[in-house]
């Protein structure tokens, strides 16, 4: 049922805006139509709208995402006071760790990145960056927030979400998962390898809320890094000290 109280204009231009989610660029009106499922001439009204408005750019017949885009999300995390309590902590910890860290947060049925720092001689790269979005389900950093939020929440996301096969070892059983979560909860932290990249493993662990919403910070490396006991140990207890820190 459709909220009488929803500006549907409005909403679906953000859905225009989407469209441009993990990384995607140079669509046409005809591939944004697609994406959307808004028809020909609706799918033009909101691009041409939004180029107006100075979020889109067109050049000839292809559409990307203009810099204004990114004042919105710096007014979120300026306003979360992230760049003066929350980077210079992960960049400490990055380096005492030599690798990456990350700090994720809940946006519906998946995780997403909005803060990192990782050394330049890091020995190990994924590719994340801030705006990143994880599933839930496969994942470290989704497992770990789901696993510190509400019995609610728990129960609608696990209803909600079928699992998706990323890699021959993703966990595809809904009661299995659900297990996975409640350890992560008594435990304090959440670890998967290969479920959702082969040779990739995670760790997780809380922080608390920022804002309204759940936290955790993370850190990805090769499965063989963490299958030694002594790095595994090593990386979980600079998570957990960037945690207190945070918390702090």
């Amino acid at each position: 049922m459709t909220n009488k109280n929803n500006a549907s204009t409005f909403a679906k231009g953000l859905r225009v805006l989407s469209c441009f989610e993990t990384g995607r660029r140079d669509l046409t009106m005809a591939e944004v139509s697609r994406l959307t499922g808004f028809d020909r001439a609706t799918t033009r009204r909101l691009c041409m709208t939004l180029q107006d408005d100075g979020y889109l750019h067109k050049t000839d017949r292809v559409l990307r995402l203009a810099p204004k885009i990114l004042a919105i999300a710096g007014g979120y995390l300026t306003s979360n006071d992230f760049g003066h309590r929350v980077q210079p902590v992960l960049n400490q910890y990055a380096e005492e760790f030599e690798g990456e860290i990350a700090l994720a947060m809940q946006d519906g049925d998946r995780a997403i990145y909005v803060a990192r720092s990782a050394i330049s001689s890091a020995r190990v790269s994924f590719g994340f960056s801030v705006g990143s979005t994880l599933p839930l389900l496969p994942t470290a950093v989704g497992r770990m927030l789901l696993a510190h939020g509400s019995d609610a929440d728990q129960a609608t996301a696990l209803s909600g979400l079928t699992p998706e096969r990323y890699t021959p070892e993703t966990d595809m059983d809904v009661g299995s998962v659900r297990s996975k979560i409640e350890t992560a909860a008594k435990q304090g932290y959440a670890f998967v390898r290969n479920e959702f990249e082969m040779g990739a493993a995670g760790i997780a662990v809380p922080i608390g809320p920022i804002g309204a919403s759940p936290a955790v910070l993370a850190t990805t490396a090769s499965v063989n890094q963490f299958d030694k006991p002594a790095e595994f140990d090593r990386a979980l207890d600079v998570l957990r000290r960037a945690a207190i820190s945070l918390r702090a």
